[in-house]
């Protein structure tokens, strides 16, 4: 049964529209290949300034209202219910619609790429995880819309705080000696996934009422964005020189985690063509 408290809310009512999206993000990245194929790569360099620094802005604004509701609701950190809260238990879920919105906007991470000719950037990982944290992430605001849901998407608006700051100011060549911390961006989505699921199995050990299913499905979801983000951690600084390489970002996102965006590191911005 779908929570009532969330009834009414845009896009929650009927999963159609996010699967319809879904589905019109993944045709455009195959007709715009094929469109941009023999045409000549976009700079979008002012376009790019101005959603990464949107994103920036949203993402400090959900990661405050995330601190400060779950304060509020007097959250338990190692396990919460869905209920108990009273507005509190509302206040997270408004912020965490926010949250499955920006998996959305972020869909343009994409979109950017493939406007801009940078197709190695759109690798299983990016799409993957892109694609399916926003359809997750429907299931979550119908379902388990607060409570133990609110740990992972606080972690990852902190760590899109940085990734999109950096592509932001990669746009800009005069700040491209100060950018000489990408690795660490990766390093710390790897940090971000292995709290989420800590924090998500500290209440299968210690129940609380919220629901099994869903921290089993968390865990596993986690694991495989752990498998491929490590997998690209190692192909990009183990095997290849790294100042040649770009993290995975907001297009290989993050994943973009949490259950939370996980986001990941493959520069939107525009970058140093030594670093390409």
């Amino acid at each position: 049964l779908f929570d009532s408290r969330v009834r009414g809310w845009f896009l929650l009512d009927s999963y159609l529209p996010t699967f319809t999206l879904t589905i019109v993000y993944l045709l455009s990245i195959w007709l715009g290949n094929k469109y941009m194929k023999n045409r000549p790569a976009l700079s979008l360099r002012g376009i790019l300034t101005l959603y990464n620094l949107g994103i920036t802005l949203l993402s400090a604004y959900m990661l405050v209202e995330l601190v400060l509701s779950s304060w509020e609701g007097g959250y338990n950190l190692q396990c919460q219910n869905l209920d108990s809260a009273g507005e509190g238990d509302i206040r997270v879920a408004k912020v965490l619609w926010w949250y499955y919105f920006s998996k959305l906007v972020e869909f343009l991470d994409t979109i950017f790429f493939v406007l801009r000719k940078k197709t190695s950037q759109i690798t299983f990982l990016h799409v993957y995880h892109h694609a399916s944290m926003f359809n997750i992430w429907w299931c979550v605001l119908n379902w388990i819309p607060c409570g133990q849901s609110f740990f992972g998407p606080t972690l990852n608006s902190f760590i899109h705080i940085l990734m999109y700051s950096y592509y932001g100011l990669s746009v800009f060549p005069s700040m491209h000696r100060y950018l000489w911390w990408k690795k660490y961006l990766t390093q710390a989505q790897l940090v971000q996934f292995v709290l989420t699921i800590t924090h998500t199995l500290s209440a299968v050990v210690k129940p609380c009422g919220f629901p099994f299913g869903c921290l089993i499905f968390q865990s596993s979801y986690m694991m495989t964005l752990v498998i491929l983000f490590l997998n690209f951690y190692i192909q990009t600084y183990r095997k290849k020189p790294m100042k040649k390489e770009m993290p995975e970002g907001a297009a290989g996102k993050e994943v973009k985690n949490g259950f939370p965006k996980a986001h990941s590191i493959a520069a939107n911005g525009v970058t140093d063509k030594k670093v390409q």
